[in-house]
């Protein structure tokens, strides 16, 4: 029988510790670190072995001739014998919880069974990827990479209590500041459903920190003087939002938003590459064994790899640095949901796979020039802007507000094509950045969101009555912004097509 789910939201503590606990902590995330590693070995094996079996290829090839002919019945056996067959070869999740409980004896003083359990349902979501066909591999866990572990109730192995937390014999308080309401709050009206520990990088070294899952959602952010909410809440009204891979667009009644998803990566991602160019050239200086006379490393043999307290100096920076980033990164689209919620609790946006964007392209095409276009597509756009993130973010945020996120089908509506007074769709190019809708120019992604913002309840397409009726108030609106990003003295991103527009 499934578990019911129920809400969950995530308060993060500082952990107390000194020297010898820190030491404690650093050797029991390596042997997670290791388990997890182990666990994932003996699953591979058995995905290879599984895979050479013939009744499963036989099994996966019917299911492939059910799905085109469109027999769910068929299909739906297929899957029954598929799982049987893969019960068999030990690829379950129950499997790889007894398969870790074997190797207990070697680490039952450090991580007790719910940890354990939890380390090999973690294998099981990667192997499952590749089960499933939503993955292509599965990695194991470099030295220092795995940065968490968590149990699976606040009963028992890691458990809360009071100020502190205990895990096997190991009792480390929590930093908890006087003045912050939130998290006395959350404390005190909501259950702890399992806690996590997690190891940060910082330049000194390593800090761990305790992430409480808490039934229900989170309360209301309060000003520490006054007692008073910190915003206001949501109007009811909708929203429509357009995400590109570095940019966002929002339309609202009362105003809209256009704006670069975190511009201040630029900042961070300069700082980064200088480091990593400061520790290559420390690598190949005290390793130069490993190296070929190109300079690339030796391949085909296993190296033993030097390295230097400089370079380990160097490496807390840069992993400080990544770390830095990614909070900074999750602050600013915090603020930017903020930002959108601020216009409407019922948020219109397309639905995106950003993963099949960040793909390279597999069909070889030429330009008008007649050379052959690169086939990289937004892997390292989207990797710098994380759009997911946000539209992940409005989804949690939304419900909290009363409202919610409706994806509208990006098939059927192209909202980047549609002129709803002349009701043509016209596809365009990606350097289009304004098109003209009733003899005025607008910007193309506000009016994609315009569009989105006045969605019929099927989310197939627009509601054209609403956007003749509002398009007014819309390009007041829009011109007030685009006024205002061309006056600004800060960069602009090129994809808003400002230098296409002039005003007296």
């Amino acid at each position: 029988m499934a578990r019911s789910k129920t809400p969950s939201f995530v308060v993060e503590l500082r952990l107390v510790t000194h020297q010898n606990e820190q030491a404690v902590l650093d050797k029991r995330f390596t042997i997670a670190e290791r388990l997890y590693n182990k666990v994932l070995h003996h699953a591979r094996t058995q995905l290879t072995e599984l895979y050479k079996n013939r009744r499963y290829q036989a099994v996966l090839a019917e299911r492939r001739q059910a799905i085109q002919a469109k027999d769910k019945k068929r299909e739906t056996a297929c899957n029954k014998e598929l799982r049987d067959i893969q019960k068999m070869f030990g690829l379950t999740e129950y499997a790889l919880h007894s398969r870790i409980g074997r190797m207990r004896p070697a680490y039952e003083k450090h991580i007790d069974s719910f940890t354990a359990q939890k380390i090999a349902s973690t294998v099981w979501v990667s192997v499952s990827s590749l089960l499933y066909g939503k993955g292509r591999q599965v990695r194991f866990k470099k030295f220092g990479q795995l940065d968490s572990v968590e149990g699976k109730t606040n009963g028992s192995g890691i458990r809360f209590k009071g100020d502190r937390v205990e895990w096997n014999k190991l009792v480390l308080p929590v930093k908890i500041r006087e003045n912050d309401l939130f998290v006395q709050e959350s404390l005190a009206l909501h259950r702890v459903k399992y806690c996590r520990l997690v190891r940060r990088a910082f330049k000194g070294g390593n800090r761990y920190f305790l992430q409480l899952v808490l039934e229900g959602t989170p309360p209301v952010k309060r000003n520490n003087d006054t007692g008073m909410p910190r915003r206001q809440p949501a109007p009811d009204a909708q929203a429509g939002v357009d995400i590109g891979t570095s940019t966002v667009a929002v339309a609202g009644v009362d105003g809209v938003l256009l704006k670069e998803l975190f511009p201040e990566a630029r900042s961070y991602d300069r700082a980064i590459r200088l480091l990593q160019r400061k520790l290559d050239r420390s690598r190949r200086a005290t390793n130069p064994a490993n190296f070929n006379p190109d300079g690339t490393a030796k391949r085909g043999v296993k190296l033993t790899w030097v390295r230097s307290n400089n370079y380990l100096k160097n490496l807390f920076r840069l992993k400080d640095l990544y770390r830095k980033r990614a909070a900074a990164l999750k602050m600013a689209h915090n603020k930017t949901a903020n930002a959108i919620l601020a216009m409407g609790n019922r948020v219109y946006v397309e639905r995106m796979d950003f993963r099949a964007l960040m793909k390279r392209a597999k069909e070889t095409t030429v330009n008008k020039d007649g050379r052959m276009n690169p086939k990289k597509r937004y892997g390292t756009s989207i990797g710098y802007h994380a759009p997911g993130m946000l539209v992940a973010i409005l989804k949690q945020k939304a419900p909290q507000e009363g409202g919610a996120v409706h994806e509208v089908d990006t098939v059927t509506f192209r909202a980047s094509q549609y002129n709803h007074v002349a009701d043509t769709y016209i596809k365009k190019t990606r350097a289009e950045r304004t098109t003209l809708v009733g003899g005025r120019r607008v910007q193309r992604d506000l009016y994609s969101a315009f569009l989105l913002r006045n969605s019929q309840p099927s989310l197939k397409e627009t509601d054209r009555a609403g956007c003749i009726a509002t398009f007014a108030t819309f390009l007041t609106h829009h011109d007030t912004c685009i006024q205002t990003l061309r006056q600004a003295t800060t960069r602009q991103s090129r994809n808003f097509g400002l230098p296409d527009f002039q005003f007296a």
